[in-house]
């Protein structure tokens, strides 16, 4: 297991236990299961990260990143050193609809410093056996031992290609430490490695001229993009991994044959990606709640913070506290929305993230291996508001889905999007 920050006494793994099942059965179907904490994010929620790759045709490894801050430190004695705990638990299942249990493992990892001082990441990893040729869904709870809070985690395992994107693993050139994430904000270098034996990869870049996802009542289908590339090149290995910088922002799709689009992807989206900085960065979600000729003005203004400024508190009548709460609300969606949603383009610019920054978390989600169903309001009650999405084929993102479209959606937008202009929170 790798540190990452500085140093402080760190016990590592403690306890770990790989149980493998046959014809295991839990009745406890995903697909049956409301998981709306998913896409929760408050003070309290833990923000595991995770990256897995297939080391060969019968073993799979997933690495994982905590932040230490997240977890709660205890000392029983004014004496005694600040303890935490926290455990991963994985289980593998064939898809969200199957009960069998194909496998399962458990980490447990102990933390202790002499001070309650801020705390860095911890990295570590653990091995399943997942056999070539198939597709599996792992399931994987992260538990703070100290406070039992506990976040849930899906991954969609993909081994039935040799050269997906599973197959790789990026890491940083300087320090080798694995890179979790596949955005990045800035021009980065990254070490590109795969456990085949490939002499060259192919690399298509592609600029980020996505539009942005139509009102839920428009007539326009959405459909996973098909665009020609507007360079690409290739490169070759040095010392057992392909190095390359991301120099500008767009899609990097990555792959071991020129012929077939089946690879990795790497984004590079403007900076500090996920989250809002910036003046300019707060113009382009005011598309989803702003006129044709308002939102122009928008775009044109020389000085957007103060166009921007204008724009909320004209919302908020005037009122400067209204003004900073409806920013607050609105632009933290988007954050969120870039966090959970992001495919090919940035979440906020998704079905689904035009969704939630408009009407916020639902009240139920349910998610089948082809797609998500958001209910607003009472489950199986006839007043509440149900959005379904489905899930997309997509050669540069997983994490694609398609809102269906229906004009009774028309009524329900143009409510919502009042409330904003009302300076009211939907």
């Amino acid at each position: 297991m790798m540190k990452i920050g500085r140093k402080i006494f760190f016990s590592g793994i403690v306890a770990t236990a790989l149980f493998s099942f046959f014809a295991c059965y839990t009745t406890n179907r995903i697909s049956d299961q409301n998981i709306v904490d998913t896409y929760k994010n408050d003070e309290h929620t833990l923000h595991p990260e995770f990256t897995l790759v297939h080391v060969n045709d019968s073993i799979s490894q997933l690495y994982f990143k905590i932040n230490e801050n997240e977890l709660l430190y205890e000392r029983k004695n004014l004496a005694d050193s600040f303890s935490a705990a926290v455990r991963f638990f994985c289980r593998v299942t064939i898809n969200y609809e199957s009960p069998l249990i194909m496998d399962s493992t458990s980490t447990v990892l102990n933390f202790q410093s002499t001070t309650n001082n801020k705390k860095e990441f911890a990295v570590g990893s653990m091995f399943l056996k997942l056999n070539r040729g198939a597709r599996y869904l792992l399931t994987v709870s992260t538990v703070d031992l100290m406070n039992k809070r506990n976040q849930i985690t899906y991954i969609e395992a993909n081994k039935m290609n040799a050269y997906g994107k599973q197959n790789f693993l990026v890491c940083d050139p300087s320090s080798g430490h694995v890179i979790f994430s596949p955005w990045f904000d800035t021009t980065t270098s990254v070490a590109i490695k795969s456990f085949n034996r490939l002499n060259k990869l192919y690399v298509r870049f592609y600029r980020n001229k996505f539009p942005i996802a139509s009102p839920p009542f428009s007539d326009d289908d959405y459909a996973s993009p098909q665009i020609n590339a507007d360079s690409s090149f290739s490169i070759s290995p040095r010392k057992g991994q392909f190095t390359f910088s991301l120099k500008s922002k767009g899609l990097y799709h990555i792959m071991a044959d020129s012929n077939d689009m089946t690879g990795l992807t790497l984004f590079r989206f403007d900076e500090s990606f996920p989250n809002i900085t910036q003046a300019y960065q707060m113009i382009a979600p005011l598309r989803y709640i702003s006129a044709n000729e308002e939102f122009q003005k928008l775009k044109d203004s020389k000085n957007p913070k103060q166009e921007i400024d204008n724009f909320w508190l004209t919302a908020a009548g005037g009122n400067k506290d209204r003004a900073r709460d409806l920013i607050r609300n609105y632009y933290n969606r988007i954050q969120d929305a870039n966090r959970y949603f992001t495919s090919y383009l940035e979440g906020w610019k998704t079905d689904r993230g035009m969704i939630y920054l408009i009407f916020g978390p639902p009240n139920s989600i349910y998610r089948s291996s082809t797609g998500e169903t958001w209910t607003y309001g009472e489950e199986r009650n006839y007043m509440a508001l149900t959005f379904n999405f489905n899930k997309l084929d997509n050669a540069f993102s997983d994490n694609d889905y398609a809102l269906q479209h229906e004009s009774a959606y028309r009524n329900l937008w143009y409510n919502a999007v009042d409330l904003w202009r009302e300076g009211r929170v939907y």
